[in-house]
């Protein structure tokens, strides 16, 4: 049973591109200029004491992305590197395939010119996250795991997380829009919760961001 008669040490795991398509669908880009620290403080219990924010991303890249998105995310990474170390980026890979017709399974190419349909895919982000977990809850890192994401390919780290780790807390935080009940039960979590605006809202970078002898960071323009 979690003693909560003393702060528990909390590490908060955020699924960057699952926050950020929930965050996007609900409030457009009024909230992605995040302080990761500050979010992942809003989101620990008050019998927590956060010890580590770990954000998971992957940098876009490719012929097929456009490049002001590119751009967007620099900047953001850049900000978000200037919490180190209290906010830890972990970083998957973009691998790009040719987009399939989900109906009869051959390659899509452009009507007009020909030129293949290439999507890029997201890879190594939820391994990360749950070796991440795992490791963290075996070496007893923290007493408290959050993890930030709807995705429901984390269903079983978080059953074998409670099997092995009954004593731990399990918080599933889910992003705007990301609520998956997958994720629910005693046997995948200890608790749950749709993380509220004011976390977002409370926990905004300034617009500009000054270094000791580097370039300012600046929000994205199109970020209001």
């Amino acid at each position: 049973m979690t003693d909560f008669s003393q702060s528990l040490r909390t590490i908060v795991y955020i699924d960057g591109f699952n926050l950020y398509y929930g965050l996007k669908q609900k409030y457009g880009r009024k909230y992605m200029w995040l302080n990761i620290e500050k979010f992942a403080r809003n989101v620990t219990p008050a019998h927590g004491v956060l010890v580590s924010a770990k954000y998971f991303t992957s940098k876009l890249k490719g012929s097929s992305t456009k490049p002001e998105k590119v751009r967007r995310q620099s900047q953001f990474l850049r900000a978000v590197d200037t919490l180190f170390p209290n906010v830890v980026t972990i970083e998957g890979n973009y691998q790009s395939f040719q987009g399939h017709c989900k109906h009869c399974d051959n390659f899509i190419n452009c009507q007009h010119c020909g030129t293949p349909y290439v999507k890029p895919n997201e890879k190594k982000t939820d391994v990360n996250i749950a070796t991440s977990m795992l490791v963290d809850a075996f070496e007893n890192h923290c007493d408290v795991q959050i993890l930030v994401s709807g995705d429901s390919d984390y269903e079983f780290t978080l059953q074998e997380l409670r099997r092995l780790f009954p004593q731990k807390e399990i918080i599933v935080a889910f992003p705007p829009k990301r609520r998956n009940n997958q994720l629910l039960g005693d046997d995948k979590c200890t608790s749950s919760f749709d993380i509220p605006e004011d976390a977002f809202s409370g926990a905004q970078f300034p617009d500009r961001i000054l270094i000791d002898g580097k370039k300012p960071i600046e929000k994205p323009k199109e970020w209001v």
